[in-house]
């Protein structure tokens, strides 16, 4: 199966509909090659699911995920409560996949393993779920910055990889107003500042509820998180980065 980045589902992989009840409501899919080549090794296959022939992943664009949390029970929990929504669901999935025959493993952006991350920005990329842009988040044709990549299934089951769209790249000839917007001068033209994103919001309290930068971009307008929930995600953002450092 192959497609441009917003052509592809949970739905359309066949995977449960628990997927995309929760707001997981895009995805894409690498060869168990392409996804070793771009992960650190204690995330390969090798190391992780030996035999493993695709690797979904899973994304929620827009304020669908959101929404869906909110009606989950997580969301009364003070510890850690969209990850734990997150986990609930996809290991869900997972489970069905299982079932089906084919053994699978779910694994998270928030996971160390021998201390390294897996860069789901890359990987998303990499399977056509949009291009990265100045603002240093993955960029979707329809959703815009709006997108977060939350989880991977890594399974045993033959899923062909979908695939970038090439004429994608939208930052090149645009007059760039979030890098206007970033109060932190954050947002370049070749690269983006995290160190001067984070300490930008440690100072400014408008940056620690929202991203002014990202509510400038041009794309996926009709897309943005509704303000209760880009609090939530500032917050998580910024305590990654954080942990990261």
């Amino acid at each position: 199966m192959s497609g441009v980045p917003d052509s592809c589902t949970p739905g359309k992989l066949a995977l449960s509909p628990i997927l995309a009840a929760a707001g997981f409501n895009a995805a894409g899919v690498l060869s168990a090659r392409g996804y070793d080549a771009l992960v650190p090794s204690a995330w390969q296959t090798s190391a992780l699911l030996p035999g493993a022939r695709a690797l979904v992943v899973l994304g929620c664009g827009g304020r669908e995920f959101g929404e869906a949390f909110q009606r989950a029970p997580e969301a009364q929990s003070t510890e850690h409560p969209v990850d734990r929504f997150t986990a609930r669901v996809v290991d869900a999935a997972a489970d069905a996949l299982r079932e089906q025959g084919h053994e699978t493993r779910a694994l998270y952006y928030w996971e160390r393993r021998a201390e390294e991350f897996a860069d789901f920005v890359a990987l998303g990329r990499a399977c056509g779920l949009g291009a990265t842009g100045r603002l240093g988040v993955l960029l979707h044709p329809t959703y815009g910055p709006w997108i977060s990549l939350r989880a991977l299934l890594l399974t045993r089951r033959e899923i062909g990889p979908t695939s970038p769209e090439v004429d994608f790249t939208p930052c090149p000839k645009c007059p760039a107003p979030c890098a206007s917007a970033c109060e932190g001068d954050a947002v370049g033209i070749e690269r983006f500042d995290k160190a001067a994103c984070l300490s930008t919001a440690l100072i400014h309290a408008e940056c620690r509820t929202a991203c002014p930068a990202r509510r400038a971009c041009v794309l996926g307008h009709r897309h943005v998180y509704p303000p209760a929930l880009e609090r939530r995600y500032r917050s998580a953002v910024i305590s990654a980065v954080k942990s990261r450092s």
